[in-house]
This record gives C-alpha cells, structure tokens and sequence, in this order.
C-alpha cells in the first residue's frame, strides 16, 4: 500500500458512500447494544446494593390499604368509645362501692 491509500480521507473503503452508511449504521448499532448493557449492569448493580428503582412488578397499593385500613380502625374505635353506654369494661378499678365500704369499715 502506498502513503496515500494509508490515509483516512482517501482509503478507498471510506470513498465509497454506501460503505460509509453502512459503516454509520453499525457504529450506531454498536454503541446502542454498548448503551444497552452499561444500563443492564447499572440496574444489577443498583438492585444489589438495595437502591435504584423498584421491581417492575411491585406496587405501592398494599402498602396504601394497610396504612387506610389503620385509619378506618382507629376513626371506628374512637367513635365506638364516644357513642357507646358504660359496659362491662367500664367496671370502676375497685370493685366495691362507697356504701359497702363504709359497712365494711363500721362492722369491723
């Protein structure tokens, strides 16, 4: 080969028009598939290490639910308490009171 067949601008693969699209196109299909898996390591790499994004199947609304279903609880045990009569958990904290006290003291 001689000097000029060496160069860049006058190779004789690099004249030809059709050559330089296809060599275009795979460049530009080598650096997608490059592209591609930079990416694909970066989400393995993020998923080991318990960062990065979720799984594509997992979903937010079960965690909602359970954090509603607190609230419903708690608003029908508040209105529970308020409405409801003296029952049976409403018993005073000494069982007796102030008349069978006061026989308990005099008898003694």
């Amino acid at each position: 080969m001689d000097e000029e067949d060496r160069r860049i601008e006058t190779h004789p693969d690099l004249v030809d028009p059709n050559w330089q699209k296809h060599a275009e196109l795979d460049a530009w299909l080598g650096a997608k598939k490059e592209l591609k898996k930079k990416r694909r390591k970066q989400r393995k790499a993020a998923a080991a290490s318990g960062g990065g994004y979720r799984e594509p199947g997992s979903s937010r609304w079960p965690g909602i639910a359970a954090v509603v279903g607190l609230i419903v609880l708690l608003v029908a045990a508040v209105t529970m308490n308020a409405v409801q009569e003296s029952g049976v958990n409403e018993t005073p904290w000494f069982p007796f009171d102030e008349s069978q006290i006061a026989r308990i003291v005099t008898d003694a």
